[in-house]
């Protein structure tokens, strides 16, 4: 049997505004799942590419952006250009979409991600587990 359908499950009530249930019922209907597997699988890729942020370690990953606000997104990058080590601005219609490529301390890399939060349409891949460093 699949090793996910073998762990043991909890059941929790949440709480979500009324568009978003709509939208999750259509996807749901849409890619023929349930939707107890849609939002599982959100919250699968969500942990994994927040959780290494919870753990001082040597980090590395790739930032997506879409955003209308270019400059103050240079501003930030500016100020992050420690952990970015490389840099993509395009133009697509009204946006820029922004790509940066990441290494360094998580924290450092979780603060730039906290800084473009209200930007956009934001993602963090990490791209491999780096190794965990000394907090002491």
């Amino acid at each position: 049997m699949n090793e996910r359908m073998d762990r043991k499950k909890r059941r929790f009530g949440i709480s979500i505004p009324e568009d978003m249930a709509i939208s999750l019922d259509f996807l749901a209907e849409k890619l023929e799942m349930d939707r107890s597997r849609i939002v599982r699988e959100a919250l699968e890729s969500y942990i994994r590419d927040h959780a290494h942020f919870c753990i001082p370690h040597e980090c590395c990953g790739v930032i997506t952006l879409a955003s209308t606000h270019s400059l103050k997104i240079f501003e930030i990058i500016e100020e992050f250009r420690d952990v970015i080590n490389e840099y993509s601005h395009v133009h697509t219609g009204n946006e820029c979409v922004n790509a940066l490529i990441v290494s360094g301390p998580s924290g450092r890399i979780a603060e730039l991600h906290k800084r473009l939060m209200p930007f956009g349409n934001l993602r963090f891949i990490p791209v491999k587990n780096c190794r965990e460093v000394d907090s002491r």
